[in-house]
């Protein structure tokens, strides 16, 4: 896994990053359909409106490994769209004085060469730690403020020229400080495909956004709960219409479930009882015909904001804690 810290003007992070890749790794982007690069431009179209300051980062990245910015967006705003083979795990819990989220990323086993985990801190934005399994795109993350944001993929019945999960995430950790924030946000987007969105912040409001391109719905724990979780599925009936299945395979609704059975049995969580549920045989995947499973997790207490990460299939035994958030808050402030 990769750990670039990476602050400053868009344009100039885009352009360290491409250019260390480019004299590192001799990186080049791989080719992709004509399909999927109509698609990804009609896309790039959508995030010069979403988000224009991404835009100069994809400018200075493009730069960095001799590119045009529209190939690079191309590329990346048509990822998960079409093969959505990512499967993930992941949770937030309410104790009475701490909100503790937890995370799996599940992929193919040869995705692990490409994972990294950022300290990201833009100017005039939020500085947080995300991890992906591309540049300049998030899969999850928690910024400066305790809010913490992670996806799931969801086999959904319609794709669109919109703006892709990536993207979605790196905005709501820049620019939101709750949970409410970041679930306007997201319904306002014109959403590429069907996600769901967990979101915690330190202040203990927890909810999903389940994310269609038809439409989208609010998920918050049920009154006899306090906690709240996803997996590869829409719960929601509201939802169920948009959402075509066939994720049975990575044991999607027995992950959601057994998840759901340790929540319900604990009357507080720690970090150590977080790490156990995400270790677990069922919640973490190994399988091993599929070449697939859990290549990445993630701990943290959003009020301490604490945060430990396994970078290969998790044990309660290997999860190492993250302190560039606390390093670059101190060099912030000082």
């Amino acid at each position: 896994m990769y750990h670039p810290r990476l602050y400053g003007e868009f344009y100039e992070m885009g352009l360290k990053y491409g250019a260390l890749l480019k004299e590192k790794a001799n990186f080049v982007l791989p080719e992709i359909s004509s399909k999927k690069k109509e698609f990804g431009l009609d896309s790039y179209k959508e995030l010069q409106n979403f988000y224009p300051e991404v835009i100069d980062e994809i400018k200075g990245f493009a730069k960095g490994i001799n590119d045009k910015p529209k190939n690079l967006g191309a590329f990346l705003l048509s990822l998960g769209i079409f093969e959505t083979s990512g499967q993930c795990s992941v949770f937030a819990f309410k104790n009475n004085d701490s909100v503790i989220v937890g995370r799996n990323y599940d992929m193919l086993f040869e995705f692990k060469k490409f994972t990294e985990s950022s300290l990201i801190a833009p100017k005039d934005k939020f500085s947080y730690i995300s991890q992906s399994d591309v540049f300049i795109g998030r899969s999850d993350g928690i910024n400066e403020k305790g809010l913490s944001i992670a996806m799931s993929f969801v086999n959904g019945t319609k794709v669109q020229p919109g703006i892709g999960f990536h993207f979605i995430i790196r905005k709501v950790l820049e620019n939101c400080s709750t949970t409410e924030q970041a679930i306007n946000l997201i319904q306002q987007t014109t959403v590429a495909s069907a996600n769901n969105f967990l979101i915690a912040d330190k202040n203990f409001d927890i909810a999903v956004v389940e994310s269609a391109p038809q439409k989208s719905f609010i998920r918050r724990p049920k009154k006899n709960e306090n906690f709240i979780s996803i997996t590869n599925q829409f719960i929601s009936k509201e939802m169920k219409p948009y959402d075509k299945g066939d994720v049975e395979w990575s044991k999607s609704s027995e992950r959601y479930n057994r998840i759901k059975e340790n929540l319900s049995s604990v009357g507080s969580l720690d970090l150590n009882k977080a790490k156990e549920i995400l270790s677990s045989e069922c919640v973490c995947l190994n399988l091993k015909k599929e070449k697939f499973g859990t290549i990445w997790s993630v701990v943290a207490n959003l009020n301490e904001l604490k945060i430990e990460r396994a970078e290969t299939k998790p044990r309660l035994t290997n999860y190492k804690q993250e302190t560039r958030l606390d390093w670059w808050l101190k060099k912030k402030n000082k």
